[in-house]
């Protein structure tokens, strides 16, 4: 039913919209009523122009001037031509060169054979049985006139009224091949729209899809200048304010330097970046694209943290579904062993080597216990419900509840700016994540300068576009080699410690969007950095 009324229209706007082909016949009524007009003026020409009646020839001559300049001043200034003015601008035609014919001596003046141009006009620019009238007008027109100069002006032989006769069949034969070849014209225009509006089509569906995907997108020339960036690449590339007009070096340095690398090694398939110190890790790939105007390239970015963050949950679901068939079957023999282990203790023939392997029995029990809870924790993990905190009040409150709960008394900062700012995430989550952040970051500090010391400051990144709180303890920070499996699942630099912490933490933020990044501090302990996702933006989950 749409396809049916779309091609309705199209075929409705060929037909009143004749205004290029008209303007073109415009154009060649006024050369000829020059030619015709300025040609009487000639004395060679009177012998053949006006010789029957040089007064009518000269009045019909200038009328036919004058209305073909006024004509095409409407015609030029016109947005829109009906049909029926067509039909008047021909129909004139036909009247004024039958007079100037009469008034040349008839059908013999040969200026009747201006009137097929008329007719062929006609069949182009009238579709239907109007171009038919249009032929049937001038045989008529040329038929009377035949009449006309045999009965009132002079005898005629019987063979010139076959020529009129055969005129008027060439102006049917004319008006019927061109309303054929217009038909075939129109069709193939109607076909050629049909194709711009699917190629349209088509290219607004590519162009939303390529914005819409999860992988990131760049095409550029061989300049490097960026010609399309979806909007994934823009998150990526830490959202620059403009893309358009600009090259890759200044969008992205780094990006332009893996680029420029794999130019010169195009067997190379992935190279590695980070758009920023706190930013995602992304993998770039790249193709050569074949233009006619030149080489470009197109590259595919894609978050490695993601794709890892893939593996770790198959690794986790995984576990977390052995550790739950097993649990019961390991709690009891571990509770029977813990329990083996207080009795010993209680004894008193046990000298004091003894008792020592006891509590060492005793303290890795509690240890395997809380692997067990918390890998049954992420396996049990919630999907997260954002809503928009602020941070400003809730941070300070949750802190003096949290400080209520240590076994001793700890020097907590908050530095908050502005007071009033938002996140975007679940609170029951952050919570979480805070606790077990300062938890480490209290325990740090306890070791290194014995005191329980922490720092949390609050604010927007330096591109203003995502706030952030940054948890900073006093201890002697993290090593370089371990920096990068920090957050890796089991990995602990301590005997007592489950690894299990720092990843959690990591999770819960990734599934609210945010982002958990390590910041050595220049003066010594560690920096943990939340980023959030901006606070205006709904979260998909």
């Amino acid at each position: 039913m749409s396809t049916n009324f779309s091609q309705a229209k199209t075929i409705e706007n060929i037909i009143t919209q004749t205004w290029h082909p008209l303007k073109v016949y415009a154009c060649y009524r006024l050369v000829l009523a020059l030619i015709l007009l300025t040609a009487y003026f000639f004395p060679y020409s009177a012998s053949l122009l006006g010789r029957h009646d040089h007064a009518l020839y000269f009045v019909s001559s200038l009328c036919y001037a004058i209305i073909t300049i006024v004509s095409l001043y409407f015609i030029n200034r016109a947005s829109k031509i009906t049909s029926i003015t067509t039909f008047a601008v021909i129909f004139i035609d036909i009247v004024l060169i039958t007079v100037m014919a009469h008034a040349s001596g008839g059908v013999n003046s040969n200026l009747v054979i201006l009137l097929v141009v008329a007719v062929a006009a006609g069949g182009i620019l009238i579709i239907g049985q109007v171009g038919t009238l249009i032929a049937a007008i001038a045989t008529i027109a040329v038929i009377y006139e035949q009449i006309y100069f045999s009965y009132f002006i002079e005898t005629i032989p019987s063979t010139q009224f076959i020529q009129a006769g055969l005129l008027g069949i060439t102006f049917f034969g004319t008006s019927l091949v061109c309303q054929l070849l217009s038909k075939r014209l129109q069709a193939s225009e109607l076909l050629a729209t049909q194709h711009a509006s699917d190629l349209r089509t088509l290219e607004k569906l590519n162009h939303h899809i390529i914005q819409r995907m999860r992988t990131g997108i760049i095409a550029i020339d061989d300049k490097h200048q960026i010609r399309m960036l979806n909007e994934s690449a823009w998150h990526l590339l830490n959202m620059p304010p403009q893309t358009t007009n600009q090259t890759l070096e200044k969008i992205s340095p780094e990006l332009n330097d893996a680029t420029i690398t794999w130019l010169t090694d195009t067997e190379q398939q992935n190279s590695s970046f980070r758009s920023s110190p706190t930013g995602p890790e992304i993998s770039a790939s790249f193709t050569e694209l074949e233009e006619e105007s030149g080489t470009g390239i197109l590259i595919f970015l894609d978050d490695n943290a993601r794709m890892t963050q893939q593996a770790q949950q198959l690794k986790l679901a995984s576990l977390g579904r052995l550790t739950a068939g097993i649990a019961h079957e390991i709690r009891n023999p571990l509770g029977a062993i813990s329990h083996a282990a207080q009795l010993l203790q209680e004894s008193t023939a046990m000298d004091s080597a003894d008792l020592r392997l006891t509590q060492i029995i005793q303290n890795h029990s509690v240890r395997m216990n809380d692997i067990i809870e918390n890998v049954l924790q992420l396996s049990r993990q919630k999907p997260a419900l954002p809503t928009l905190l602020n941070i400003g009040k809730w941070l300070p409150k949750f802190m003096d509840d949290f400080q209520v709960s240590l076994p001793e008394k700890a020097d907590i900062h908050c530095k908050i700016d502005p007071e009033d700012l938002q996140v975007r995430i679940d609170p029951s989550q952050l919570s979480q994540i805070i606790t077990n952040l300062s938890e480490n970051g209290l325990r740090y500090s306890k070791q290194a300068t014995n005191k329980m010391q922490l720092e949390l400051i609050c604010g927007w990144t330096e591109d203003g576009q995502h706030p952030y709180v940054d948890i900073i303890d006093k201890g002697l920070g993290v090593d370089k080699d371990q920096v990068e499996n920090l957050f890796e699942p089991f990995f602990t630099s301590e005997t007592t410690g489950t690894g299990l912490g720092l990843y959690i933490a990591k999770e819960l933020c990734e599934s609210n969007q945010a982002r958990l990044n390590y910041i050595p501090v220049p003066t010594g302990g560690s920096c943990f950095r939340i980023t959030f996702a901006h606070p205006g933006r709904i979260i998909a989950i």
